[in-house]
Formats: C-alpha cells, structure tokens, sequence
C-alpha cells in the first residue's frame, strides 16, 4: 500500500512529462531522491500490465524514501511506442524533468545540494545518464548548459553500458530495444551511443551505488 500525500505535477506539455512529489512532513530543507522506473525504455513491455513499466512502479519506493526523510520527484517520461519517445525524447525528458526540481525548491523547502538520482533496470541506466550528464559537450543532441548536478546515484539492476547490453535486449526484453532507443548500431550511431551511455563519460565525479 502506498500512503496518500503526493502531488502530481507537469514539468512539460506532453501527457507524459509529469512526475509525483512527496516531502516529507519534517521543516528541511529536504535532500531529494529522482526516482526514476524502468521498463525496457519501452511503454509496454510484452504482457506486463501497463503500470509496471510505469511510474506507478516505483511508488512503493518514493514513499519508503520519503518516510524515511528523503523528498522524493518520482518522473514519467516519454518511451518507446509513446510519440516523442527514444532518441532524443526519452532523455531529454528524464534531464528537463530533473532540472524541474529548480522550479520546485523554493516552495517545497528542496536542498539542492543534495539530490541523488535512483532507477530500477532501464530506470538505472537514466539515472546513471543523469549523473553523466553534466560531462556532455555542446555539440550533442542532448546537450543543456546548467544541467542539475546530482551528490550522488543509485543503479538497480540497470546497464550503464548500452553496447554490452546489445546481446541482452532480444533475451530481456524481446526486441531491440537500446538499438530503437539509440536510432541504430553503435557502428551506425557512434556519437549517440557516446552521449547515450553512463560508461563512455567516466568518471562521473559522483559517489554511485548499484
């Protein structure tokens, strides 16, 4: 059972882009946890009921998090099979929803100093990408120039190599998953597959658990 206090909040124009925030009921200022769920990258992933490659997912997570002192921004974001999802949309929409919590601080009493970044398999990966993300050059599609700068991220179970994981996507996750997210081939899309994967921006400067 998941207790009731969160709120629900857009942090885009699309369906999709909104997340779920508890605060805990201390005064703070509050360390935060991005909570970001998994799924494959994928909006519906063989036959899994919907919620459970959705944010619906994590919930049980945010609220320990949060009972525990710790405000949670549990995200949704746009996947494979959703308009706008995968490359560059899917990323895109985990950074901007990330950023968002600049926009929440003030009125939530949110430390920013202290936000970590945790997801669950596919989920792993984007919050590995979310630590990653401050090392991305100008010339990238997924480039932001004031990215939010993470104290840290946890990794369940989620590839922070995206061309090892290759051999695993048709076993996992019963398609092509990473190559439909990335546009192609590592030999066919190097430079997503650089900006894209957690592993090819070491070291990340930040403590990270998995």
């Amino acid at each position: 059972p998941v207790p009731p206090g969160v709120q629900r909040i857009t942090y885009g124009a699309d369906p999709l882009q909104f997340g779920e925030l508890r605060v805990p009921s201390t005064p703070g200022p509050h360390p935060v946890a991005v909570v970001v769920h998994g799924g494959c990258w994928l909006a519906k992933l063989g036959n899994l009921a919907p919620k459970a490659v959705a944010l619906d997912n994590m919930r049980p997570l945010a609220a320990a998090l949060t009972d525990a002192g710790i405000a949670t921004w549990n995200i949704e974001y746009r996947r494979l099979g959703n308009e706008g999802g995968g490359w560059p949309g899917t990323f895109r929409d985990v950074g901007n929803a990330a950023d968002f919590l600049r926009t929440l601080a003030p009125e939530r009493r949110l430390d920013l100093t202290r936000v970590i970044a945790i997801g669950h398999s596919a989920g792993g990966h984007l919050a590995m990408w979310l630590a990653a993300r401050p090392k991305l050059t100008n010339t990238s599609d997924l480039y932001v120039s004031n990215p939010l700068r993470l104290a840290g991220v946890v990794d369940l179970d989620g590839p922070a190599d995206l061309k090892a994981t290759i051999p695993l996507q048709q076993p996992v996750c019963g398609g092509p998953v990473v190559t439909e997210l990335l546009g192609g081939s590592p030999e066919e899309r190097p430079d997503r597959y650089r900006d894209g994967s957690p592993i090819e921006r070491l070291p990340l400067g930040v403590p990270q658990a998995f």
